[in-house]
C-alpha cells in the first residue's frame, strides 16, 4: 500500500502538499521554494528505492520543512516501507492530530494497519475515509481486501459489485483479479491485471499494486 506510495502512493501514496508557515524572518516565497526543493528530493529518493537515504533526509529535516505535513507524511510511508510500522503509525497520527481531514495520512495510517495484520483498525480507517469521500475507489478498494483478510467475503463482494469497469481509476479490474484469484484462477486474475495496466498506466496502477501485494494468500 502507498503511502504507501503510498500509496500510498503512495499514494499514491501522497506528495500533496499541506503549507507549514514559514518563519517571520523567512520570506514567503523563499520558503516555499525550500519545502518544494525538499519534497522534489524526498520523493526522487523515494521513487527510487532509496527509502532509508528518504527517511534520513527526512529526518534531517528543520525548520518549516520539519513540520510540514506532506513531509511528515512521506516520511511516514517511507518508515512504512521499512517495515517501521510503529514510527509510521506515530507519525501519521501527530499529522492528523494536527489536520484530522489530512486525507493521505489517513489512508496511509490504515496502509500501515494492514500491513501490519490489524485488518479491523484498518478497515475502520478506510470506513472512516469512505463516509468522507464516497467517491473513492481506492478506498473502497482497501475496505474490499480488509472484509476478505477478516473472512466476511459478503461484504467484499458487495464493495466489488459496487465498482464499475468505466470508473476514474483500474480499481475494478483488480477488484476482480482478487476475487478470480479466490476461485484459483490466476490466468483469470493476470488478465485483468494487464488490462488494468495497459488502460490506466503503470503510475495510476502503482497503489493497487502496492496494496493487492500486502494481501496474504
Amino acid at each position: 500500500m502507498r503511502a504507501l506510495a503510498v500509496a500510498l502512493a503512495l499514494a499514491s501514496f501522497a506528495s500533496l502538499t499541506a503549507q507549514a508557515a514559514p518563519s517571520q524572518s523567512e520570506d514567503p516565497l523563499l520558503a516555499q521554494r525550500h519545502l518544494a526543493s525538499a519534497m522534489r528530493r524526498a520523493v526522487q529518493l523515494y521513487d527510487g528505492g532509496e527509502y532509508q537515504a528518504s527517511a534520513d533526509f527526512l529526518a534531517g529535516l528543520s525548520g518549516p520543512e520539519a513540520g510540514d505535513l506532506a513531509l511528515l507524511n512521506l516520511r511516514g510511508a517511507v518508515l512504512s516501507k521499512l517495515g517501521k510500522f510503529d514510527e509510521a503509525q506515530k507519525i501519521f497520527s501527530e499529522v492528523l492530530a494536527t489536520d484530522p481531514a489530512y486525507f493521505p495520512a489517513g489512508f496511509n495510517l490504515g496502509g500501515a494497519k494492514f500491513l501490519q495484520g490489524d485488518y479491523r483498525g484498518a478497515l475502520e480507517i478506510f470506513e472512516d475515509l469512505h463516509l468522507r469521500d464516497r467517491d473513492n475507489e481506492l478506498v473502497r478498494f482497501n475496505m474490499m481486501l480488509c472484509f476478505l483478510q477478516l473472512g466476511n467475503t459478503t461484504d467484499a463482494e458487495k464493495v466489488a459489485v459496487s465498482l464499475y469497469p468505466q470508473g476514474s481509476t483500474p480499481a475494478w479490474y483488480y477488484a476482480q483479479a482478487v476475487m478470480l484469484r479466490r476461485q484459483d484462477d490466476e490466468r483469470g486474475a493476470r488478465k485483468h491485471l494487464r488490462a488494468a495496466h495497459s488502460i490506466f498506466g503503470e503510475q495510476d496502477c502503482r497503489s493497487f499494486d502496492e496494496s493487492l501485494a500486502a494481501v496474504k494468500p
